[in-house]
């Protein structure tokens, strides 16, 4: 089971940031997903899983089951059942992570900063949550939390690749060429991240820079 939902739900975040120049967004992008089953065959399946989960309740199970319906781009169903593996383990930093990647992608950003901010006080050295809780912080046009945010994963896990990615936007949004362009090749030096779109564009930030 993955720890997280996807950390390149919250690349959408970088890319429609950088896209539109910074500030708060109208509405919630739509980050890269997994490709799930379809029709009456994914239906069924979550309906399966949703009435096994019911049946023998546990934080485990609705964390599977949130992670089955947020890949789909179900949220608000999402929603509810991390906040029903909340009930009986209140104290779960992946469950709170993934619930407030999923209020993220709501648009609900201070909910969803919310939900972070409960998950570092119970694992503060989690660099993941640590970037996206900066994310979140970009998005709401914070830009000074958002860069002490994604600093703060790095020094946690210094090849973090989002928060190199999420740095390099930031400073570019900044005019700040020359960091923008050493955390880009940084990033792109470094392992891969879990969303192969931000490579390219991630190198085409680069050209861009590169002809300023």
């Amino acid at each position: 089971m993955r720890k997280y939902l996807i950390l390149s739900l919250l690349f959408s975040l970088i890319l429609a940031v950088a896209a539109c120049g910074g500030g708060d967004a109208t509405s919630p992008p739509s980050g890269p997903q997994a490709t799930p089953p379809t029709g009456v065959e994914n239906d069924a399946a979550l309906k399966r899983m949703a009435d096994e989960v019911e049946a023998n309740p546990s934080a485990a199970g609705y964390l599977k089951l949130g992670n089955a319906y947020a890949e789909r781009g179900r949220f608000p169903e999402a929603q509810q059942a991390y906040e029903k593996g909340l009930k009986i383990n209140p104290n779960d930093p992946t469950i709170l992570a993934n619930l407030g990647v999923t209020l993220y992608q709501m648009g609900r950003f201070s909910e969803a900063q919310a939900q972070f901010e409960k998950a570092l006080k119970l694992k503060p050295d989690d660099a993941a949550t640590t970037y996206l809780l900066g994310a979140t912080f970009l998005q709401m046009g914070d830009q000074q939390q958002a860069e002490a945010q994604f600093k703060k994963a790095l020094d946690i896990n210094p090849t973090l690749p989002e928060a190199h990615f999420g740095l390099g936007t930031l400073y570019m949004l900044q005019g700040k060429k020359d960091l923008a362009i050493k955390e880009f090749k940084t990033f792109l030096a470094g392992p891969p991240p879990q969303d192969p779109r931000a490579i390219t564009e991630a190198k085409r930030y680069l050209e861009q820079l590169k002809g300023q």
